[in-house]
């Protein structure tokens, strides 16, 4: 295992709040209902130009509407991506250890290179990641094998030495149609059982377990000394003190307490996230992230 490429949104960006703050000023603009947020996660497969007539167009291929519907959605883009770092808790130091092992990084996505590059240097990940490519007119959607075979071909590695990670089961797909391997993001997929009916090589439920998953593709079963590259108790958030929620009260019980005021974040995985801290402050003999290779799905395996 040589390179591991990542989606971006809701893989390594927590783009779903921003994403809801803006639909909801969109839909105050044109004074019309604000979509809840169970809507547009049943819509959220859709691509991004589609997605915003969906919900705003007088019908879904009104593309001459998008020139008014558009720069409203964007118009408080800049001041929410500056309001704090949207990074999943844990991803920089996952990337950081990737780095330290000689694992290339690059990124895949379909978000237009506008926002991607934007939120791609905000995130201060950008020194890690070796190669990114955002979606441009002239490459198709995922789960077409071009913008993957683009990032390979980028990064010098074939397909299979490397492993993409993604959210939804289009990046699953995706990986498959190069012949690399697949890890399904679990904690951040919104529609999971499509994720997981397109199977995953790799079931992973936190950001950590990625290094657990290349380990095994590269025939570590547990003795792998990648521990050394994470802190121990896992504290999730230690690469991202503006999301940090993770506090120790006296006597080192964790406990979860809400954020200061932040922009709402209306995530479908947020109750689950919200027991993230009890579930990864553990110490390594009971949380080590390459001896319990489980992650690999069943399915899979041989």
């Amino acid at each position: 295992m040589r390179a591991v490429i990542f989606d971006w949104d809701l893989t390594l960006w927590d783009s779903w709040g921003i994403h809801l703050r803006l639909m909801e000023h969109t839909a105050d603009e044109l004074q019309a209902p604000p979509p809840s947020p169970e809507a547009v996660a049943a819509q959220f497969h859709r691509p991004f130009r589609q997605h915003l007539l969906w919900f705003f167009g007088s019908r879904p291929d009104a593309e001459d509407e998008l020139e008014t519907i558009l720069p409203l959605y964007l118009s408080q883009y800049d001041d929410i991506l500056n309001f704090r770092n949207y990074l999943f808790p844990g991803v920089a130091s996952v990337l950081e250890a990737l780095k330290r092992r000689d694992i290339r990084i690059g990124i895949l996505s379909d978000k237009i290179p506008q926002f991607g590059h934007a939120e791609l240097q905000r995130s201060g990940l950008a020194d890690l990641v070796e190669y990114a490519d955002f979606k441009t007119d002239a490459r198709p959607y995922k789960p077409a094998p071009d913008g993957l075979n683009t990032v390979l071909n980028g990064l010098g590695i074939d397909p299979g030495d490397a492993m993409y990670i993604g959210d939804g089961p289009q990046d699953v797909a995706c990986a498959r149609s190069v012949g690399a391997a697949s890890g399904a993001a679990l904690w951040s997929a919104i529609d999971r059982d499509a994720t997981l009916e397109q199977n995953p090589g790799y079931r992973l439920h936190r950001p950590h377990q990625v290094l657990a998953a290349v380990a095994a593709e590269g025939g570590a079963l547990g003795s792998d000394p990648w521990v050394r590259h994470l802190p121990w108790p896992w504290r999730p958030d230690a690469d991202n003190p503006q999301d940090d929620q993770d506090a120790l009260p006296a006597g080192n019980v964790v406990t979860y307490r809400e954020p200061d005021p932040l922009p709402p974040q209306h995530w479908p995985m947020a109750n689950q996230w919200r027991g993230r801290t009890r579930e990864l402050a553990q110490l390594p003999d009971q949380a080590n992230p390459v001896a319990p290779l489980s992650l690999r799905n069943p399915e899979q395996s041989t």
